[in-house]
């Protein structure tokens, strides 16, 4: 399998290397046949999702639904998400850069996403912000070298979110968090039946979403603890905070 270079990712520590130094990617390995190295790529993934076109992969549509959604209420829990990133941050899946604005100052953060077009709208946003084209599935990204990892509204689009999940936990370091903003399955059953019965239509409109995804317990599943006290339910939306099991939880 070929692997292409993301001269974004490997300017990261070069033109940042206060900053994020021990962020960059490990030596690539030996290539085997069929196997991807653990360097800075496009990788399958990324691919697969360029080949699936939908709303999510047009920044301005996307741009104006996620605006509209957000005028209805959902800033506050972007805002929530955000507004609690310590140290250096990866925002996995920043798409058009909706998050990179609105982070403390203190925070240093790192956008990825599979998208060219979404992060060349997200340049014009976070034009100091070091952007890398990337897989959840594979984070270039050395083990333990992010305090926060933020994700909004972006684990129902990973085709396989249990790897994408513990990419993250990977990425983490041991007392480090992650914040998410998802939607989930509905909780009652004639709600998941009518989900289950969209999903393919709404995931090839939408370009990779599944609506019908239990995504709060697979973080569960991933190894994480959720933190009761920073958790909110609104209809299909959750937000929460949730760090590696076994580690002491702090209030969000």
């Amino acid at each position: 399998m070929q692997q292409i270079a993301d001269p974004l990712a490997e300017a990261i520590v070069k033109q940042f290397p206060d900053r994020y130094r021990g962020c960059s990617p490990p030596p690539r390995p030996a290539e085997r046949p069929g196997a991807c190295a653990r360097g800075v790529r496009v990788s399958a993934y990324g691919r697969s999702m360029i080949r699936m076109r939908g709303i999510e992969q047009i920044p301005w549509l996307y741009d104006a639904i996620c605006a509209f959604v957000e005028w209805r209420g959902l800033a506050r829990w972007r805002c929530w998400i955000v507004d609690g990133a310590r140290g250096r941050t990866l925002d996995l899946g920043c798409g058009t850069g909706r998050n990179l604005p609105i982070f403390p100052t203190t925070v240093l953060a790192v956008g990825l996403d599979p998208s060219f077009e979404a992060l060349r709208r997200a340049r014009r946003r976070a034009p100091a912000t070091p952007l890398v084209q990337g897989s959840a599935e594979a984070l270039p990204f050395r083990d333990g070298c992010f305090d926060t990892v933020v994700s909004g509204l972006v684990l129902c689009s990973v085709p396989d979110p249990a790897i994408g999940l513990a990419e993250v936990r990977r990425v983490l370091r041991p007392e480090g968090t992650l914040r998410a903003l998802e939607h989930v399955r509905a909780t009652t059953a004639w709600r998941a039946r009518m989900q289950d019965a969209l999903q393919p239509a709404w995931t090839w409109l939408a370009g990779g979403c599944h609506p019908n995804r239990d995504t709060e317990r697979a973080v569960q599943a991933a190894g994480f603890a959720i933190d009761p006290d920073g958790r909110r339910a609104r209809a299909n939306l959750r937000r929460f905070a949730a760090r590696p099991s076994g580690v002491r939880t702090m209030p969000s």
